[in-house]
């Protein structure tokens, strides 16, 4: 087949909608196909490195790449997220998924980025240069008896506001300074409001003063997917706020997406069990480069367990799928 692979243009929209429509029949939504209109919103978004393969004037292949900056022991580096890519289900196993793929990490080599992460089948992405379990997922599981506070506190949750969001950055910042592995968050108010309409997120409020961020499920309040406090106490008075929401015969714990070596945590010393996995499926690239020693070295760490994985939690537009 003699097809071609070049950048999208707005007119493919709907051609790149329908095929990942198509495509993804893993459930009855439109999972990758809202994903990619949605990403396309981003301030980032860089039309060149969403790539489509073409035949006889029809889209059979699109990827995606989008820039995103991660945070590796203290450095900031520019990365890429690969998600999603489709392949007509007529023209699959046929070395499209392959070219786009290749096309892509070529394009992003010559715009300096430095890695690129997918949640990918280990199998497959393993032949373009990928390494699994480049990441983790870590909880911290905090039995509810044990939050609990004599300070009489009036927490809340509100709608976020733009203005909220620098103080969001900065809690986030004192958060990752130094942390092994994280996706960083934009400035952009779309950074902080899911689109998920299965998902909330909210500033919360201590007193009437903004003293965090959450986002949770809408169904089940106990699925805590990302947040920030200022402090450890203000945690704390979150906490206890989250506890009020949980149903104490169903839940024995409440459970926080934060690393267990956190300071925000000190309120609760040794009371939480801490629960840590990671997958092939956690997969990265490190694109070659005048980072590519350096990259190596980390990720040979993370490998080796000297170091440990970090944790990577998805940008808000990725709650759709």
């Amino acid at each position: 087949m003699n097809w071609n692979i070049r950048q999208e243009y707005p007119s493919d929209y709907y051609a790149i909608t329908e095929l990942h429509a198509l495509t993804f029949s893993y459930s009855y939504g439109m999972g990758e196909a809202v994903l990619v209109n949605i990403l396309r919103a981003r301030s980032t978004f860089d039309p060149e490195l969403s790539l489509v393969c073409e035949l006889d004037g029809q889209i059979i292949g699109h990827i995606l790449f989008t820039p995103q900056p991660i945070r590796i022991q203290g450095s900031t580096y520019q990365g890429l997220i690969l998600s999603p890519l489709a392949v007509h289900p007529n023209y699959q196993k046929q070395g499209i998924g392959s070219a786009l793929i290749e096309a892509g990490h070529h394009r992003a080599l010559h715009k300096n980025f430095a890695l690129s992460v997918v949640l990918g089948h280990p199998h497959y992405y393993v032949r373009f240069g990928y390494q699994g379990k480049a990441w983790m997922d870590e909880q911290v599981h905090i039995p509810l008896e044990s939050i609990y506070t004599d300070r009489i506190a009036v927490v809340r949750e509100r709608r976020i506001e733009l203005g909220d969001i620098p103080s969001f950055s900065l809690m986030w910042e004192h958060l990752h300074a130094s942390s092994p592995l994280a996706l960083i968050p934009g400035s952009s108010i779309q950074d902080w409001i899911s689109p998920g309409a299965g998902t909330i997120s909210t500033a919360l409020l201590i007193d009437e003063e903004l003293r965090g961020y959450i986002r949770y499920s809408s169904t089940d309040p106990e699925k805590i997917s990302f947040i920030v406090a200022q402090d450890s106490h203000s945690l704390l008075l979150i906490a206890n706020y989250f506890k009020q929401k949980l149903n104490p015969l169903t839940a024995s714990h409440l459970s926080l997406p934060l690393p267990a070596t956190s300071y925000l945590l000190e309120r609760f010393g040794t009371t939480f069990d801490v629960n840590i996995s990671t997958y092939a499926e956690y997969m990265v690239k490190i694109l070659e480069g005048p980072l590519h020693s350096k990259l190596h070295h980390h990720f040979t760490a993370f490998e080796e367990g000297t170091v440990p994985r970090g944790s990577i939690i998805w940008p808000v537009e990725f709650d759709v799928c």
